[in-house]
């Protein structure tokens, strides 16, 4: 039977995936900074108007200098940099190619906890990182008719960067379980979500070249106060759950229904084609996420 921390990181896992479906529709438009920045600002009131449900507000007194330092630490890499990178990723090789890379996160997650952690390693560890390798091939190896596709010039660069944000959130999620040792979601979060989006908009305000494309229409509007309230808000605050329930391994490896979701999504809303190379790389990289656990 499903416990608590397993169900709300799945629930995770489908608002992750809708809310990729959403902003692929507006990635071309708007600065990946920008959207970022505005979903985490929009997450923003959200914790603070609950933060003084929690714990007194004296607890954070309380809290360790290494914990923040932890919490600050993940928050950077992990959405500062990580999602980012995913957003550029989803410009170059589309939504359905980056889920499935980024979705080898928990392998990621699982290498770092015991690079960090001293964690044993097992044969089925083995063979799921072997699988979870194998699929991404897959999915990144170009036909000889892709290689003469102009619009598959981007295929390196895309595939390079949605690895890379795997392996940012694999480091994010592992430094996140001690980071929360005495903090809840809502804590978490009421100082996580301000960093990122006062970080980012910096980091906007001062790219001239983004700043000129700028385009905030009433339908791309929406999508970011939606993602923004969904992904940001109940997403964040639902995967801090359940690595405060179940660990960072086990969060990352049920957030692996992601592009699964992603992939469904993709194809009958975007129209996106669905190949057999696409379809069994995804399969590969989620077969050696369930075998690691």
């Amino acid at each position: 039977m499903i416990n608590y921390g397993e169900a709300v990181a799945l629930i995770c896992a489908l608002i992750w995936a809708t809310n990729g479906l959403l902003l692929k529709t507006i990635s071309e438009r708007i600065p990946p900074t920008l959207i970022t920045a505005i979903r985490c600002g929009i997450a923003t009131p959200i914790f603070l108007v609950l933060l003084p449900f929690g714990p007194p507000l004296e607890t954070l007194l309380a809290v360790p200098l290494y914990e923040w330092a932890l919490l600050i630490g993940s928050v950077f890499i992990g959405i500062l940099i990580g999602d980012l990178l995913y957003l550029h990723a989803m410009r170059h090789i589309g939504i359905s190619r980056t889920m499935a890379l980024v979705g080898t996160f928990p392998i990621a997650t699982l290498l770092w906890e015991q690079l960090l952690l001293d964690s044993p390693i097992t044969y089925t560890f083995v063979l799921g990182c072997f699988l979870a390798a194998t699929g991404t091939i897959v999915m990144s190896r170009r036909s000889q008719k892709q290689k003469e596709n102009a619009e598959d010039k981007h295929m390196k660069r895309g595939v390079i960067l949605a690895l890379s944000a795997a392996l940012l959130w694999g480091l994010s999620t592992t430094m996140l379980k001690p980071a929360i040792a005495s903090l809840t979601a809502v804590q978490a979060n009421s100082v996580r979500m301000p960093f990122v989006a006062i970080g980012l908009l910096l980091i906007w305000r001062f790219n001239r070249r983004h700043n000129a494309a700028l385009q905030l229409d009433k339908k791309t509007a929406i999508i970011l106060c939606i993602t923004g309230l969904t992904g940001m808000a109940l997403g964040s605050f639902l995967y801090i759950e359940a690595v405060d329930h179940i660990g960072p391994a086990k969060t990352a490896t049920l957030s692996a229904a992601t592009p699964v979701i992603t992939l469904i999504m993709a194809f009958v809303f975007l129209k996106e084609a669905l190949t057999i190379r696409l379809v069994l790389g995804v399969l590969l990289c989620v077969t050696g996420v369930i075998l690691v656990l």
